[in-house]
């Protein structure tokens, strides 16, 4: 290495956009940050040269966090026809380390940098500081990812939750549950719980399809079935995310991101999200000590990414 502390390139890769930064170890310089769409760009190797045609540097690392599965040094969009590799990228940035995880992996390796200024509460509890966390992202799609500190590492297994079945715990939510299955057959839970997700719901209960950020403006103004359609969400989320919290005992805490739950915030104590996370019959009670917040901070898969390849340099 050419620095003290390491100079990583790290790019978080969504279905519309591609965000790249400098980082100097896990510390970011943000006037760095440039963001691509993806649709005007032939692939990762594109962006990341002509990133650095215009910042003359040459990184120790470059980081990839992805919207979708990672399998060893290869990695494949889930909402984007582009296959991403550590030796693509490695050449593309004359010979870094290159390195690959799934973007919610990188939000989970971000949350020891994160300050308690971009955590928004959704629901207090008690939480032991230094027990598993849990991340749970909803956005283009939707994944969690479990959270381990082990020593000075950061482990998160990898997981595709978002397409586990969609498990309705209403009567609403079961017809919404029986539209979805004629429109499109199997409903993974990805298909409530996601950018589309409140499409379909919207489109269930108004007979029109209009974009989520649409259903959302129309939420905020207080249109009745867009908040209707909205609370089909919330309640989804309070189910699951009471489901994970049950799978994976996260007492150091759980963790929303993504552009749909910040969306959805406004409205959790409105329609029901702690009353639906804490319906679990004689576990009730136990469920009061998980704390959910909600991630503020836009940049923080970029540090996540980073602190996971600076845990890989220092390992070789």
């Amino acid at each position: 290495m050419t620095h003290t502390v390491p100079l990583i390139l790290a790019a978080d890769i969504g279905g519309t956009n591609t965000r790249v930064a400098l980082l100097d170890g896990t510390v970011l310089r943000e006037q760095t940050v440039t963001r691509y769409v993806n649709a005007k760009s032939n692939g990762l190797e594109d962006i990341l040269r002509d990133y650095l045609s215009t910042h003359d540097v040459k990184p120790d690392a470059v980081s990839v966090a992805l919207a979708g599965p990672v399998n060893g040094d290869s990695g494949q969009l889930t909402n984007l026809d582009w296959t991403i590799t550590t030796q693509g990228a490695s050449e593309a940035t004359g010979g870094a380390m290159g390195v690959l995880l799934n973007d919610l992996s990188a939000q989970g390796h971000a949350l020891p940098f994160l300050s308690q200024d971009a955590l928004t509460p959704v629901q207090a509890g008690t939480n032991i500081s230094a027990g598993p966390c849990l991340m749970i992202g909803l956005g283009t799609g939707m994944n969690v990812a479990p959270v381990h500190q082990m020593g000075t590492r950061t482990y998160v297994p990898p997981a595709e939750a978002g397409h586990t079945s969609f498990s309705p715990q209403d009567e609403e939510l079961e017809a919404l549950n029986n539209y979805l299955e004629t429109k499109i057959g199997h409903v993974a839970t990805e298909d409530v719980l996601s950018g589309r997700g409140l499409e379909y719901a919207y489109e269930y209960v108004s007979a029109n399809r209009i974009s989520a950020a649409e259903v959302m403006a129309l939420c905020t103004n207080g249109d009745r079935q867009a908040q209707t359609a909205a609370g089909l969400l919330i309640r989804t989320l309070g189910h699951f995310a009471g489901d994970m919290a049950l799978t994976h005992l996260p007492f150091g805490g759980i963790f929303l991101v993504g552009g749909v739950a910040r969306a959805l915030l406004p409205f959790m104590d409105q329609h029901g999200f702690s009353s639906c996370f804490a319906s679990k019959g004689r576990f009730a009670n136990f469920m009061a000590q998980f704390s959910v917040h909600l991630v503020q901070d836009d940049y923080a898969a970029l540090v996540g990414a980073a602190s996971y390849a600076q845990e890989c340099l220092e390992a070789r």
